[in-house]
């Protein structure tokens, strides 16, 4: 068995990337996946993440991959490894070797934590992948539970819930665009995006505080137009003109399969309004006045947010599956 380095833009990435769905579909069959053209966008590195990729191949056969993600901005100490190997390959000592891999590329990086999410059906609370982590050391320090959205869309309980919320919500206005954040609202907006790394739930991880700006958030819309993806954003504009809350859905241009919840955020001066029903709903609408034919749109809520848990089931969001954080020293 060999191991090699590698870049997204390689056309071994084809093989890599055939070794994550393989993986991917053995563990968590209903799943959403990630689609090589985006991932390739993904793992090529900027200026404020950079990403390591390995292959494993036996006897030239693609059996195992790896990645490792070094935050280049902020969580300075952080390494973010991910493993991945064929079912019919593990229990060789693939994965192990790969992880052993990532984690000496941290240590050259002067990183001193590594940090690892896993997924799974929510029928099933462990995976091999589960079991892998912990053997190695890991702890799970947080849990969130995957929910998804699919059509028929209970449009009318939408709208019965959003105006039972409006009147909660006198002197806010909810804007609604499609694309790049007007540049308007970009501060506000990057002041927002900033705060979901420290108000949403983080259990017991240890993570930083995240820094962002107007050029952090060009450049995550610069790149997921590369990916081919579009972006539907709601924010809630307070009566002193600042932001009070965000939320936007990614969902690729040329595709209709699967849509992801992404940043949703209440400043916590402003909780106690709705605005998280509000904006969501506003922008659930926005999104299927464009595509109507959306299949699936996920989410992601630590087990322990039960505010937002109650707003997506509201919303018709169901149980699907489950995420979990594992971390341990370097």
């Amino acid at each position: 068995m060999q191991i090699r380095s590698l870049a997204s833009s390689d056309e071994a990435f084809s093989d890599w990337y055939a070794v994550y769905q393989s993986a991917h579909s053995a563990d968590y069959p209903s799943g959403p996946r990630f689609l090589e053209r985006e991932l390739r966008v993904t793992y090529e590195g900027h200026e404020h993440q950079d990403t390591k990729l390995w292959l494993a191949e036996n006897g030239g056969r693609a059996v195992g991959a790896a990645l490792l993600g070094l935050p280049l901005k902020d969580n300075l100490k952080l390494a973010e490894p991910e493993v991945w190997v064929r079912p019919e390959a593990r229990r060789r000592g693939i994965g192990t070797a790969l992880l052993e891999t990532a984690e000496a590329c941290a240590h050259e990086y002067r990183r001193s934590s590594a940090l690892t999410y896993l997924e799974g059906p929510s029928a099933h609370p462990t995976t091999s992948g589960t079991a892998f982590v912990e053997h190695h050391g890991y702890s799970r320090r947080i849990v969130e539970i995957a929910r998804v959205q699919r059509p028929p869309f209970d449009l009318n309980a939408i709208t019965k819930a959003e105006e039972e919320a409006k009147p909660h919500a006198a002197g806010y206005e909810v804007l609604t665009w499609r694309g790049r954040a007007p540049d308007d609202y970009i501060d506000e907006y990057a002041r927002l995006e900033a705060r979901m790394s420290t108000d949403a739930p983080l259990g017991e991880l240890d993570y930083e505080a995240e820094i962002w700006d107007e050029a952090r958030v060009r450049r995550s819309e610069e790149r997921a137009e590369r990916m081919n993806r579009g972006h539907w954003t709601a924010a809630a504009m307070a009566p002193d003109g600042t932001m009070a809350g965000l939320t936007r859905v990614v969902l690729a241009h040329d595709s209709d399969a699967t849509g992801f919840q992404d940043t949703t955020l209440v400043d916590p001066v402003h909780r106690g309004h709705r605005l998280g029903l509000l904006l969501k709903a506003a922008n659930f609408r926005n999104l299927l006045r464009d595509r109507p034919g959306v299949q699936t749109i996920w989410t992601w809520n630590a087990d322990s947010n039960t505010h937002m848990i109650a707003i997506n089931e509201m919303l018709g969001y169901r149980v699907e599956g489950w995420a979990a954080g594992y971390q341990r020293e370097l």
